[in-house]
């Protein structure tokens, strides 16, 4: 079954939201503000994403949880504005509906406009295909260069998980890998330990991402699989940081954690009529 709802909260009142419901229960729920997934609930299971609730949900403001888009410029590495621009446009709903063995899909398009080639001259679409069903969430972002020339972007999928307890979150999967440590600015660090443990901010670039990222907790396993993205972010503002935030409640660094999909140290390249596509698959299961 497929639901539509425009019966948003009043904070929503601008955004059109759509809730994607599996033929085995599992759900999605996305607004076209940024094309921004908000919600994810396997069949038979519970919230999988933070969502702060102090968000401001405002025309032209980022939603502080769920999965931003960031396109084309992450962070501040570059002159557009934080994360780029695609996380705080309007998004067109193309199509909804179920699919094979009844997963449930939406599809999402953003265009070059007025406002976007004032601050980055490039003609471009870019599409996301957000999937769910049974045990996963899987999301699908693609740029088309529309222009002459050739353009290059950074973007990453910066989903935040909701945990119980950071304290008692196991990060699995990167050992091995180099990052650069964002809090120290420190490039050329490697991942020693097996396990990556969150004990303080945390903020890695990791590169040259080879095998699935396992969030555990101690109930369950979130499996991040990866393709066309060559990095991983890991993020957590600790408590200091928070407070820094005005969007994040207190003691929200206890309840999150970031694992993006993302290319950053390496952009992305395109040439003419030239397509790129990034997938982030998140699958669920109990211990």
């Amino acid at each position: 079954m497929l639901i539509i709802t425009a019966d948003l909260a009043e904070s929503l009142y601008f955004m059109e939201k759509i809730r994607l419901q599996a033929r085995d229960g599992a759900s999605a729920e996305i607004v076209t503000h940024g094309a921004h997934v908000c919600s994810w609930i396997p069949a038979n299971g519970q919230e999988q994403l933070f969502l702060s609730k102090k968000s401001e949900f405002g025309e032209g403001v980022a939603i502080r949880g769920g999965v931003p888009i960031v396109f084309p410029q992450f962070s501040n590495l570059g002159s557009l504005p934080k994360h780029g621009f695609a996380r705080t446009a309007n998004w067109q709903l193309i199509r909804t509906g179920q699919i094979e063995q009844g997963a449930a899909q939406a599809v999402f398009e953003l265009k070059h406009s007025a406002a976007s080639l004032a601050i980055w001259p490039h003609a471009f679409r870019a599409e996301l295909i957000v999937t769910v069903a049974e045990q996963s969430l899987q999301l699908d972002f693609s740029v088309e260069n529309l222009g002459e020339t050739t353009l290059q972007f950074q973007s990453a999928l910066h989903t935040y998980f909701q945990v119980d307890n950071i304290n008692a979150t196991r990060i699995h999967g990167l050992q091995g890998l180099s990052y650069r440590d964002t809090v120290t600015n420190i490039d050329g660090c490697t991942q020693i330990e097996e396990v990556l443990t969150i004990a303080a901010e945390t903020d890695r670039i990791y590169t040259d991402l080879v095998a699935d990222v396992e969030i555990e907790q101690p109930h369950q396993l979130v499996q991040i699989r990866q393709s066309g993205f060559t990095d991983a972010v890991v993020w957590n503002p600790w408590v200091e940081k928070t407070a820094q935030i005005s969007d994040l409640e207190a003691d929200a660094y206890q309840r999150m954690i970031c694992v993006e999909a993302a290319s950053i140290v390496k952009p992305i390249v395109l040439a003419p009529d030239q397509i790129w596509t990034g997938m982030q698959l998140m699958s669920v299961r109990a211990k």
